[in-house]
């Protein structure tokens, strides 16, 4: 996994969702407290530097206004999200903040309604773009030089948008996997009730080079085989069943098993199981105060030894010093 640093700056106005804000955020959060994650980090900002309203009432603190955040140069994804009455915050003042922020990131994301506020600084001219669901009639007759599409999330160039909360937790995954590999994404949409598992594929998988549409972050062939195989793995976790047992369940050669691992999540079967296990140990020794045996057992592994050699072998630091290095520090949230 490369070890490269990725900001987000978020960009929140009055009457954001928080569940959008949390399929936007959580995603990151989840993706760099795994073991050797990424380096993910983000800011909260306002426009002007003051609290924001929620559509829920929930009142936000942003840790700085737009136009003072350090080394805007370094921004690699300005998320900008807002809600009900985006057409409320188009001022000349948040216009020409929001393009010159746009002007020094790598790429410009508009959330759930922000795509009319993105159109509405001249960012989307010629562009093909999608929006909440409640907003597309409006948005097409307000902006006729915006292409605007149903997909569920659309990329075109420097600027993504989506519509609501479900898709945002798509497109974040969708950019944890082209940026960090999709078992990153993978192990990530397993901590959330958006289970990769039981994902369809309801859009195509070939998208126009332009779109990059929402999709299934397992989209290659044999992916249906990866999802069954994980979830006898997850089933398995305690007592582990050997990878020939587990592609006969899933109706296909261990060769195949191999072959569709190898295309979905470039990695073999065999090492993707045990980092479910090993994941599963991590969380153990983070959450609860059982003995390094006792978790061992619960994880399918021999000894306290043999868990620890593994954890170390991947991780490159010792389950203990993990435990107490979590419990040292207070958790990002």
């Amino acid at each position: 996994m490369p070890n490269v640093h990725h900001r987000f700056v978020f960009v929140l106005f009055d009457g954001f969702s928080n569940l959008v804000l949390a399929s936007a955020l959580e995603p990151l959060r989840a993706a760099a407290g795994l073991p050797n994650g990424p380096d993910i980090r983000w800011d909260i900002c306002t426009v002007d530097g003051t609290p924001t309203t929620s559509s829920s009432d929930l009142v936000i603190s942003p840790k700085a206004a737009l136009n003072s955040i350090p080394d805007p140069a370094k921004t690699d994804y300005l998320v900008v999200i807002s809600g009900y009455g985006m057409r409320d915050h188009l001022s000349s003042r948040t216009r020409a903040r929001l393009q010159n922020a746009a002007q020094h990131a790598h790429t410009v994301i508009g959330v759930d309604t922000a795509a009319w506020m993105l159109a509405s600084c001249g960012m989307l001219v010629g562009k093909s773009a999608t929006i909440h669901w409640q907003e597309l009639d409006q948005f097409r007759e307000h902006f006729p030089y915006v292409d605007v599409l149903t997909d569920r999330f659309v990329e075109d160039g420097k600027i993504i948008t989506s519509g609501g909360a479900a898709t945002v937790m798509e497109l974040m995954l969708h950019i944890l996997a082209q940026q960090f590999g999709p078992a990153v994404a993978f192990d990530v949409s397993n901590l959330f009730v958006y289970d990769a598992r039981h994902q369809t594929q309801n859009q195509t998988s070939d998208p126009p080079h332009r779109h990059a549409r929402g999709a299934d972050r397992l989209h290659g062939p044999g992916a249906d085989v990866v999802r069954r195989a994980v979830n006898e793995m997850i089933v398995h976790i305690e007592t582990p069943v050997g990878l020939k047992t587990i592609a006969t369940r899933t109706g296909c050669s261990l060769r195949s098993l191999d072959r569709v691992f190898q295309e979905n999540l470039r990695m073999a079967p065999g090492k993707y199981y045990q980092m479910l296990r090993l994941g599963r140990a991590r969380d153990l020794a983070r959450s609860t105060d059982l003995t390094f045996a006792d978790i061992a057992l619960q994880t399918g592994f021999k000894s306290h030894a043999a868990l620890s050699r593994a954890f170390s072998q991947n991780y490159r630091v010792t389950l203990r010093s993990m435990r107490s290095k979590s419990r040292k520090q207070p958790r990002q949230y």
